[in-house]
């Protein structure tokens, strides 16, 4: 009776390890979960960077993993419906580059916003700086798998497209059925026929726009968004003195939000333990009919 006793014990308590070390394997904490990204991606984390908690603790079990664009008040509710409480975004969550909130204080809708956060128990974290810089780039990979333009790429000329040959016209009609969006605005003459496509994707700079602008390769840029008083008239004086040029604008969520669609499919590769999931943000805009 003893050593079936002794043998019953021993059973137990290896059932016990067993179970707590399911249930840690099953919940994972959001530190877990970050240094998994730190440990797949191809550079070195940044000691500056906004790639850091904007809600929520490393501590906290993770229950599922939302990527979305933008942790919009509307992606953090349907996020937390789905039993995702951790919100991996790319862009800010308060409406500045670096989430700061000294401006907002007394602010009732960022005071809704992190009041939701912390009653949910949802941690949000941005991943911005380090998908970009990874090898490859996970923004500029879910957009031009998106777009199906992988077969246009040319390795000496990252980010330089070579299309079979169309109007300006033609190519801002493919963009808006492939973005399903009404809205994109275009600087150029519609007739013009063009082959080689740039891309820089959200809202990089004019300084980096227009240096792409200059390549003699570069008929036509798509980008995010601009400052309209910058690029945008530069493509304009440059068409008025007789230059091939032209500008795309898709809008800045339209031309990132792919990425984090891909951004799931990269976590899901080294994250088993809990649910992964793509939770568009979509375009914020509209336009009467």
């Amino acid at each position: 009776m003893k050593n079936t006793t002794h043998s019953f014990l021993i059973i137990f308590g290896i059932l016990l390890m067993f179970l707590n070390c399911k249930a840690q394997t099953s919940s994972p904490n959001a530190e877990t979960i970050i240094d998994r990204i730190k440990e797949n991606i191809t550079v070195e984390w940044q000691r500056e960077t906004v790639d850091t908690y904007k809600g929520g603790s490393p501590e906290m079990k993770i229950t599922g993993i939302a990527t979305t664009f933008l942790a919009t008040m509307d992606v953090l509710k349907r996020a937390k419906a789905k039993g995702l409480n951790m919100v991996i975004t790319h862009e800010p969550t308060f409406y500045n580059h670096f989430d700061t909130t000294e401006q907002f204080e007394g602010d009732s809708i960022v005071a809704a916003k992190q009041k939701y956060i912390k009653d949910n128990g949802m941690v949000v974290f941005r991943f911005h700086d380090h998908i970009h810089q990874t090898s490859i780039d996970g923004i500029y990979k879910g957009v031009v798998d998106k777009m199906d333009w992988k077969k246009y790429e040319q390795k000496q000329r990252p980010y330089i497209y070579k299309l079979p040959e169309m109007t300006l016209k033609e190519l801002g009609n493919q963009l808006k059925t492939i973005f399903n969006t009404p809205l994109i605005r275009i600087v150029g003459n519609p007739g013009m026929p063009i082959t080689q496509v740039g891309m820089v994707l959200g809202a990089a700079g004019s300084a980096r726009q227009i240096n792409v602008l200059q390549r003699e390769d570069v008929e036509a840029l798509i980008i995010g968004e601009t400052h309209e008083w910058e690029t945008v008239e530069y493509v304009r004086d440059a068409v008025t003195l007789g230059k091939k040029k032209a500008l795309i604008i898709i809008g800045h969520a339209n031309s990132e939000e792919p990425g984090m669609d891909y951004c799931a499919s990269w976590l899901k590769s080294f994250i088993s333990e809990v649910p992964v999931e793509f939770v568009p943000a979509g375009d914020p805009f509209w336009t009467p009919n």
